[in-house]
């Protein structure tokens, strides 16, 4: 098997079709999504998906578990309208998820 991969945002449209890709070349893929805007019926059935948000703490055990090869970050509130009505919720997600990711995949990896 091929390296772990790591993908937020996995239920979603593009995230979909990129497990789908990892998958058929053999890699063994692990998600994480919250559902808010991806759908699980999108995912085939080998797909290890951990629904959470990716602010959420306990990202960090998730990587510290699967130790992925490759992250490919694609979690995010992408819906424009929702950002002018939701700044604060844009910022939360899209900032601080992605600062969280990362600070998950620098403490795995010790540096």
């Amino acid at each position: 098997m091929k390296n772990r991969t790591l993908i937020t945002g996995g239920a979603g449209f593009i995230g979909s079709h990129l497990v789908d890709r990892l998958v058929s070349d053999g890699y063994a893929v692990v998600g994480i999504d919250d559902l808010s805007s991806g759908k699980q019926a999108n995912l085939p059935d080998q797909f290890d998906l951990r629904v959470m948000d990716i602010r959420d703490p306990e990202v960090r055990d998730v990587i510290a578990e699967v130790r992925p090869g490759f992250v490919f970050h694609l979690a995010a509130q992408s819906i424009v309208r929702r950002s002018y009505k939701q700044p604060l919720e844009t910022f939360q997600t899209n900032i601080m998820g992605t600062a969280n990711l990362l600070e998950a995949v620098k403490s795995v990896d010790g540096k």
